[in-house]
């Protein structure tokens, strides 16, 4: 299996364990505990702090980027963006939002997620990630953090209510700016 191939897998796998309900399709899905944030919602993991859990299932539509403005986060076109079903192999089964390359087999390639915290605010959960495992990205929400996963790198975006992850499946993402407007694009969306 190719590097390209297992990194997707791996993503899916990942994404599948953080995902919410109330989806349009159905897809199977790899069980798997995610590494480092947003994994800090894997149940019987507690960080310290303002970190002690996410809850998912908070918004019916997670789809908070459409196809123009993923494929400028993303540096190439996308499918229209959709939320798909996972089902685990321990039975649970959630939503995440997905965006698929448009070219070529259709891999995801992002993923949109937004949870509220169960402790702290949102910005605060974003603010007590591992210093080693994000970098501030000042200028986005109340708060907003890039933070490297297995998955690819990660956005932790921080409104009043909720907090967005937005994943990019690739070993980088893009500058600063671009990140800067997809954050501001979903939070627009979000507030509808």
């Amino acid at each position: 299996m190719g590097r390209g191939t297992a990194s997707t897998l791996y993503g899916m796998a990942v994404l599948a364990a953080l995902v919410t309900p109330g989806c349009t399709h159905t897809v199977d899905g790899v069980p798997a505990a995610a590494a480092g944030p947003p994994s800090a919602t894997t149940r019987g993991v507690a960080p310290a702090g303002p970190r002690t859990g996410l809850d998912a299932d908070v918004v019916s539509d997670e789809c908070l980027l459409d196809a123009t403005q993923f494929a400028a986060l993303l540096g190439e076109p996308v499918l229209e963006p959709e939320n798909l079903t996972v089902h685990r192999g321990d039975g649970s089964s959630g939503t995440s939002c997905w965006a698929h390359a448009a070219e070529g087999f259709p891999t995801p390639i992002g993923a949109i997620n937004v949870y509220t915290v169960r402790t702290g605010t949102p910005a605060d959960f974003v603010r007590a990630a591992p210093a080693g495992r994000r970098r501030d990205l000042p200028g986005a929400g109340e708060a907003a953090a890039l933070v490297d996963t297995g998955s690819g790198p990660t956005l932790q975006l921080a409104s009043p209510r909720y907090l967005v992850t937005i994943i990019v499946l690739r070993d980088r993402g893009p500058a600063d700016e671009v990140w800067r407007a997809a954050a501001r694009q979903a939070l627009a969306r979000l507030d509808r």
